[in-house]
């Protein structure tokens, strides 16, 4: 399952992954008072409770919290990739590479 959010990212949920899952972190944090509230379970697997549109439009809080507790103690089924347009300009203007970058 892959969706848009408000920032013009994705959420990247890999179901199969999902079925195997025996926390389901990324659906409790997801639910934890102040979050996104736009996971649920259906058949086992995360689904969302809100439209496409719906989140894109900012029902997803873009909190980072599913895809954490899903690394941590989940399955690493879940990926969000946001647009950071300033951290590339930024770092293509350093006198130096970041470490992460420099080839040895």
């Amino acid at each position: 399952m892959e969706f848009e959010v408000r920032s013009g990212g994705t959420i990247r949920i890999d179901l199969e992954k999902c079925e195997s899952c025996e926390t389901k972190a990324c659906v409790k944090m997801c639910n934890a008072p102040g979050m996104g509230e736009i996971l649920e379970l259906k058949d086992g697997v995360p689904a969302l409770k809100y439209s496409l549109e719906e989140v894109k439009r900012g029902a997803c809080t873009e909190d980072l919290g599913c895809e954490l507790e899903c690394e941590l103690h989940g399955n690493r089924a879940l990926v969000i990739t946001l647009p950071l347009p300033e951290l590339e300009e930024y770092l293509e203007n350093l006198c130096e590479k970041p470490t992460y970058l420099r080839e040895e």
